[in-house]
């Protein structure tokens, strides 16, 4: 994959999870093998098992969306034979979760590195405010 069509996929990527479509980019843009790093330390494996905690987060969790807006985005290529790309994206988000019947109003950046290999995401960690519910 060249750094163009690297840059035509993060257009598509970005314009989806500005509109909260993160089935759709895990459909088309991650690996089988996919492994998700969230805020908080989970570790989530394979294509299946992180769409299910999406689903979860957008089916139990969520209950307000706001606006998800990319602030800003680098790409550097892979020091590590592993990958080919590494991007780097700053997102703001404004949205309401249920967690154990308590209502969390959140804005904040969302940090995520996603590396990427022949085409496809194979490793993405985000960091992000973690939420504690008292």
């Amino acid at each position: 994959m060249t750094l163009e069509e690297l840059q035509l996929k993060l257009a598509d990527i970005n314009n989806l999870v500005a509109r909260f479509q993160t089935s759709a980019v895990l459909d088309k843009y991650y690996s089988e093998d996919i492994v998700m790093i969230e805020g908080d330390g989970t570790v989530t494996e394979g294509k299946e098992a992180c769409r299910q905690g999406r689903e979860y987060f957008f089916n139990e969790m969520l209950v307000e969306f706001r606006e998800s807006k990319l602030i800003s985005q680098d790409i550097a290529v892979a020091a590590e034979k592993d990958y080919d790309f590494v991007v780097i994206a700053n997102w703001y988000n404004d949205f309401t979760i249920k967690i154990d019947n308590q209502m969390i109003d959140t804005k904040s950046n969302q940090l995520s590195i996603g590396y990427w290999k022949d085409g496809l995401v194979v490793k993405e960690s985000y960091n992000y405010p973690v939420v504690s519910v008292i």
